[in-house]
């Protein structure tokens, strides 16, 4: 029989062959499968802990960034290369053996170093933990930066010097600047930053005089920053230091021991320092760069090979501090545009701005009604002196005139009380549906909502007590006044009993030095105007540890004066007179309620009996109110009635 083409041992081996092909592929499908299904894992070294405030700004940002621009899977691995607080190459071995352990059965697809002191890590011990990772770096060493990318598979970011812009705003900011004291701490990296400085400062030195002020304990730094020449700055460019008890502070730990000290605007290059205590500038921060770093990772994950990405500057910003701002006297219009103003404190305008324009736009269209119903009653009335002061000839005209404004007041005087009736009657309406918010539906509402309707329950009885005060003193011009011997003493004493309840609660000291005197005066009239004294003397006390009102009198050959003096708030003398008119205050009402009525009832009243009204005082030491009331004689000691 003739032979085949193949003899039977070749058809052997070949059958062989393909078994074993099978077999190695069924074997290595699973593994290639499992290295294709698998997670992209990231590896970020972190410097110092995990509380340092630039880590976590850092991780924020990257894993937010991370989030928004890769969708698929992920397993993130922070580590945190503490040695600030371990140093020696003792503990550099033991995070490199235990990284080692760790990840030796997971290959990590990127890995990212934060700062400068993990670079170096990674410089040192890459080959040995991660020789096929591509690494992204944060370097402020441009030499770091210089080492990785001269190797394979690395890229990443810079340190941005931005000393020159940071002095050129300063500068702006404060024109009249003699003088820049730039401080550093005592580590070789505090060092370097300050050699840097030196270079990029330079030619500030035909401007200012610089004086570096480096490897000071805090003690004395603080010391000196308290006394330093006006119109200095500060540039601030320590990194770390030690405190008195060997422990590491961190820039921000020591910006916020050194900034309450200091004599003059501190301003920086960093954003981990801002809002310890320093102004701002042109800053770079992990903020900023985690975000751009995780920029720089996902193009790695989806196949960007990292030596084809450029070494990239750290993004900057005008970055400011509102306090310190505000401490400095900085207008926020001097900053530059795009300038980013942490901190601010909203205030209470700018929060409620709308409804408190709805709430004014209301009261003061109420406001505007009944002051056209005051201004016209205060034109009939002089209009009704002036009628009086027409000679004899004219009186029968005088008559008729009367009579018809006579008429025109009673209109008039209806309308009023009709409008206050109108006006309050929608205010019991609105009082009645809070009352039933905060005993019905409380459990509903946010503290927001309980705050709101609070509000609102207060401004109606504010609202309530300004009706009742304008109808007050519209009744005070209208009222029919009865003057009769009035005795101060027994009087004085009667009115301050009726105010006993509130003094003694309040702890209240109220010492009456009237010992006698005889008036001729509207006891209603008389008795509103002095309580309306001591009620005032009672809230302007209010924040005194010790509250003391003092009531006295003094004779003239014509008069009495009746005078109230407290240890209060005071007011200053310029207002002396404004705070007699209608609606007039000095405080905010917040501060100390009132409608601003009281005092111009003072005023109308004693005017009406022939007397007068004034104050006197001096801001934060206290006020004296005065009543000027004529005497009573035998000439003029017969009881009037005077409408």
């Amino acid at each position: 029989m003739r032979a085949g083409k193949y003899s039977r041992p070749k058809l052997l081996l070949v059958a062989f062959n393909v078994v074993l092909i099978v077999g190695i592929c069924s074997v290595l499908m699973p593994v290639v499968r499992s290295q294709v299904d698998r997670p992209k894992r990231i590896l970020v070294l972190f410097w110092d802990n995990k509380d340092f405030p630039g880590n976590m700004r850092f991780d924020e940002s990257f894993q937010a960034k991370l989030k928004s621009a890769y969708r698929e899977n992920v397993e993130y691995y922070p580590e945190y290369f503490e040695f600030t607080r371990f140093p020696g190459e003792s503990h550099a071995i033991a995070f490199r053996d235990y990284l080692h352990e760790k990840y030796a059965g997971r290959p990590i697809d990127v890995v990212v170093a934060t700062a400068d002191a993990p670079l170096n890590f990674l410089l040192k011990y890459r080959g040995d933990l991660f020789p096929n990772s591509p690494i992204i770096f944060v370097a402020s060493d441009p030499v770091n930066s210089e080492k990785l990318v001269a190797g394979p598979g690395a890229t990443g970011i810079k340190h941005n010097n931005t000393h020159r812009e940071t002095m050129d705003l300063a500068l702006k900011l404060h024109p009249y600047t003699h003088q820049l004291f730039v401080i550093s701490g005592t580590p070789e990296r505090d060092h370097r930053f300050e050699n840097v400085a030196r270079q990029e400062l330079s030619g500030f030195e035909n401007k200012i005089e610089i004086t570096y002020l480096t490897d000071l304990p805090l003690d004395e730094l603080i010391t000196r920053l308290k006394s330093l020449p006006p119109n200095s700055l500060i540039l601030f460019l320590w990194q770390q230091a030690l405190s008195e008890q060997g422990q590491v502070l961190e820039s921000y730990e020591v910006l916020s021991r050194i900034a309450p000290h200091a004599s003059a605007p501190i301003y920086g290059l960093g954003t981990v320092p801002l809002g310890f205590g320093m102004v701002g500038g042109y800053l770079q921060g992990p903020e900023m760069n985690g975000a751009r770093v995780a920029e720089l990772a996902v193009r790695i994950l989806n196949g960007t090979r990292a030596q084809d990405i450029p070494v990239e500057a750290a993004q900057k910003a005008p970055m400011f501090d509102w306090r310190q701002l505000r401490r400095w006297g900085i207008s926020e219009d001097n900053l530059p545009p795009g300038s980013v103003v942490l901190f601010k404190q909203f205030t209470f305008w700018e929060l409620y701005k709308w409804r408190v324009i709805g709430v004014i736009t209301l009261i003061t269209l109420q406001s505007f009604f009944i002051g056209l119903l005051l201004i016209e009653r205060r034109r009939r009335q002089r209009a009704r002196d002036a009628l009086n002061k027409l000679n004899a000839e004219l009186e029968q005209r005088i008559a008729a005139r009367t009579d018809a404004l006579e008429s025109k007041s009673r209109e008039l005087e209806t309308f009023a009380y009709s409008v206050a009736h109108d006006l309050k009657a929608p205010l019991r309406g609105i009082d009645g549906y809070t009352r039933l918010l905060r005993e019905e539906q409380a459990d509903r509402m946010t503290d927001e909502g309980r705050g709101f309707v609070k509000i609102i329950h207060d401004s109606i009885r504010e609202m309530d007590q300004l009706i009742e005060d304008l109808l007050g003193y519209s009744r005070l011009e209208r009222r029919e006044l009865k003057t009769a011997r009035v005795e101060l003493q027994p009087f004085v004493k009667a009115v301050v009993a009726q105010t006993e309840r509130e003094t003694a609660g309040r702890g209240i000291n109220v010492l009456v030095k009237v010992n006698g005197g005889s008036v001729l005066a509207d006891v209603n009239g008389l008795t509103q105007a002095f309580k309306n004294y001591l009620d005032n003397a009672i809230k302007f006390t209010r924040d005194v540890a010790q509250p003391h009102i003092e009531v006295g009198s003094e004779e003239t050959p014509n008069s009495c004066v009746l005078w109230v003096r407290d240890n209060g708030v005071g007011f200053d003398m310029k207002y002396s007179n404004r705070i007699f008119e209608i609606f007039q205050r000095l405080n905010r009402s917040e501060e100390y309620p009132g409608t601003g009525i009281g005092l111009a009832i003072v005023r109308k009243a004693m005017e009406r009996m022939g007397g007068r009204a004034w104050g006197e005082s001096e801001p934060g030491k206290g006020a004296t109110f005065y009543l000027e009331i004529p005497k009573y004689d035998s000439t003029n000691g017969q009881d009037k009635h005077v409408t």
